[in-house]
């Protein structure tokens, strides 16, 4: 159940209704968080919230006018509850505590997801790579998944084509837990029947920070690889390239604002950015048994400080 916190903060920087006004980012929230509750300005005047709390008259007219969605985006997540979708916000006591930690104020507010939420709270290994992968890459990153499975941990990727697939199925295919973080529409991939069964015998759970009905962008899909490092004790990349692309660039990110250990294969079927990725500090895997080790030693804890900082899931089922 919503309570009053988690409308608000829906109603501050939800997109499942349409609007004239563009609702705060999730770097606006957390800033606004850290010194007003934004439940108390609900109901509140833009002259009064300027006033009353010290914010600016623009900023207090923006958030005003946000609130006046609150029913109508009550109703949509109403809704979507019916049909089996999932909603949590970062007040809420269900939502990860490792992405707020470890995001800091990247967390997405809102996340929308189907099956059991349990995996997002435990430990799972992230495996990442390039959607054009080699052979070598592909039967790499089907080890590291059977390996995840074997340890008990949930495989936690993106779900486009390539070493994300590969990984999900290969982990599915072994009875383990697969967590599919998406960039696309979550409606049409929970739609395939196959998928419906995953998720009611408990092996799937889809999660996304956007709108349930949202299709594939290339900004999308950048947002949705921090979720993966930031939900996995560690994350291995398996093929990337060099100085391009969204691996690359996601797991440059993540290094620069530990979100959280990275490691990258440097073994046949790795691509040219692996190595440079090593040099940028992740940990190097030269061979799968490797990641035993990894997985043995806990994950640092995210900075202390909070400043401010297309093809999808196809599973082999019939």
């Amino acid at each position: 159940m919503l309570d009053d916190r988690d409308l608000a903060a829906l109603a501050l920087t939800s997109r499942l209704v349409d609007g004239t006004v563009k609702p705060l980012s999730s770097r606006e929230f957390w800033a606004l968080r850290r010194d007003i509750e934004p439940a108390a300005l609900h109901g509140v005047t833009a002259a009064d919230i300027a006033c009353e709390y010290l914010v600016p008259s623009d900023t207090a007219e923006r958030i005003a006018r946000l609130f006046d969605r609150s029913a109508a985006l009550a109703l949509a997540v109403e809704k979507l509850d019916h049909s089996g979708i999932w909603t949590v916000t970062g007040v809420g006591t269900t939502y990860p505590e490792r992405l707020r930690s470890r995001l800091r104020d990247a967390a997405p507010v809102v996340l929308h997801g189907v099956g059991d939420m349990s995996p997002l709270g435990t430990d799972g290994v992230g495996v990442v790579g390039s959607r054009n992968v080699s052979a070598e890459g592909s039967e790499v990153a089907r080890a590291i998944a059977r390996m995840t499975v074997k340890s008990g941990m949930p495989v936690i990727s993106g779900a486009a084509r390539g070493v994300d697939r590969d990984a999900m199925n290969t982990a599915f295919d072994e009875g383990g837990r697969v967590v599919g973080v998406l960039a696309d529409s979550l409606q049409r991939a929970v739609a395939k029947p196959g998928m419906r069964k995953g998720v009611s015998r408990g092996q799937i759970c889809l999660v996304t920070p956007f709108a349930p009905d949202v299709g594939f962008s290339v900004g999308n899909a950048m947002a949705r690889n921090k979720m993966i490092y930031g939900l996995a004790r560690c994350t291995v990349v398996v093929a990337s390239d060099q100085d391009t692309g969204g691996t690359w660039a996601g797991a440059v990110e993540a290094l620069k604002n530990e979100y959280g250990r990275v490691a990258s294969w440097v073994g046949a079927g790795s691509g040219p950015g692996n190595k440079a990725l090593v040099e940028q500090g992740a940990l190097e895997l030269t061979d799968v048994s490797q990641l035993d080790a990894v997985l043995e030693v806990s994950p640092p804890p995210g900075p202390a400080s909070d400043r401010a900082l297309g093809d999808q899931l196809t599973f082999g089922f019939g």
